[in-house]
């Protein structure tokens, strides 16, 4: 059992060996690209489920699929915290109709709607445009409205996809970071793509409260996209993303650690493939055993704690690393926002909220309904609790 050859892969994005438990999505997804490139009306999919549920990987899979069905796709783009809505969507069409030109010969049809992209580009903040050899195709796409717009770009893209006898699959991560007035745009231009029928579908995946945010930007979000919550891995499906890799490459797992690890993880993605990196590293094999495991316990949760949880907690500033100590010292989630503010040690709540804002905008805490909170990350209350607890903070 040598090191090089580890077959377990924690890390943001990195695609397990076995991607345990997905069955499913990758079925309604081949099915959805079907129906699009029949001719047909199928909504597209919007992924939302914690940190460390294997988002990005699924999307990640699903835009392989995409591709070897013929489809144009624009790989993964996670939109930054700061996303600039313009700039996002003009990039991502510009990256399908290249596919689409080196696969296709439609040079006159692919060149006017790289126009329409640049002219889509033209006004984004700042004057920043793609630095695109054609000239801006002038009516179309700039008028001003973000919605209007979208759904031009999107039209002339489904428009070129269709005269390809191909599709176009837009893949967002991180989707909950795009503003309000964002996440309207992409509700009408996906509802004018289902109406006309166009061969253009989109794979959203975000925080637990993407859902909420969509249907808040426009009241008929609830029924444009089929959503999906991605959680923890039943304990089968869990098991098998610990073994299979292993037993692949020649090695046991003893039931035992199997069951233990996947008690211990939770069936979290993340946390069972850092189990199982260092149980590999830590074994002589050709069998995996109890006592490998017992070897790697504190690693494991000293890794966690630094890597997953450490890392996360020092985005919050001094008071907001409080209120999450605070949420953490209530028990079980979600936690009252009110209940928080005495917990932290405010006279109201209204002293707290700037702290709550500013930690959803962080994405570390999400309100699953009004007045309350909870944690983004698995676990994260656990964690606090060991290493950061709310007494800590008066003592500094």
């Amino acid at each position: 059992m040598q090191r090089r050859d580890n077959p377990y892969t924690p890390g943001a994005g990195r695609r397990p060996p076995t991607l345990a438990g997905r069955d499913d999505d990758l079925n309604d997804f081949s099915s959805l690209v079907e129906v699009l490139s029949s001719g047909g009306a199928e909504r597209s999919l919007v992924y939302y489920g914690l940190r460390g549920v294997g988002k990005t990987v699924l999307l990640m899979e699903l835009d392989i699929l995409a591709s070897e069905q013929g489809w144009a796709t624009t790989d993964v783009q996670e939109v930054g915290s700061q996303a600039d809505f313009r700039s996002t969507f003009a990039q991502m069409a510009s990256r399908l109709l290249r596919e689409m030109s080196r696969r296709h010969r439609l040079r006159d049809r692919i060149e006017r709607a790289l126009g329409v992209v640049k002219a889509f580009s033209l006004l984004a903040p700042g004057g920043v445009q793609l630095k695109l050899d054609v000239e801006a195709v002038r009516g179309v796409a700039d008028s001003g409205d973000p919605e209007q717009d979208l759904v031009d770009l999107l039209r002339e893209i489904g428009q070129t996809a269709r005269a390809a006898g191909s599709g176009a699959l837009f893949v967002v991560d991180e989707m909950h970071n795009l503003a309000a007035s964002s996440l309207a745009a992409v509700c009408m231009a996906f509802q004018a793509m289902s109406r006309d029928a166009l061969p253009v579908a989109m794979v959203g995946a975000g925080l637990p409260d993407l859902q909420v945010r969509l249907m808040k930007a426009k009241p008929y979000a609830d029924r444009l996209f089929e959503y999906r919550e991605l959680g923890r891995l039943a304990d089968a499906s869990a098991r098998m993303a610990l073994v299979k890799p292993a037993a692949t490459l020649g090695v046991d797992l003893d039931e035992d650690v199997a069951l233990e690890v996947v008690r211990l993880s939770a069936g979290y993605p993340y946390f069972l493939q850092e189990y199982g990196r260092e149980l590999w590293n830590a074994a002589e094999g050709p069998r995996i055993t109890m006592a490998d495991l017992a070897e790697v316990g504190d690693l494991v949760r000293d890794q966690l704690a630094r890597t997953f949880y450490g890392t996360r907690f020092d985005l919050a500033s001094d008071a907001e690393q409080r209120y999450l100590a605070a949420m953490a010292s209530l028990g079980a989630p979600p936690y009252a926002s009110a209940a928080v503010a005495r917990a932290w040690g405010a006279e109201s709540q209204r002293q707290t909220s700037p702290h709550r804002d500013s930690l959803i905008q962080k994405g570390l805490v999400w309100s699953p309904r009004r007045g309350y909170v909870d944690f983004t990350v698995p676990r994260f209350a656990d964690y606090l609790l060991e290493h950061q607890p709310i007494r800590g903070f008066d003592e500094r």
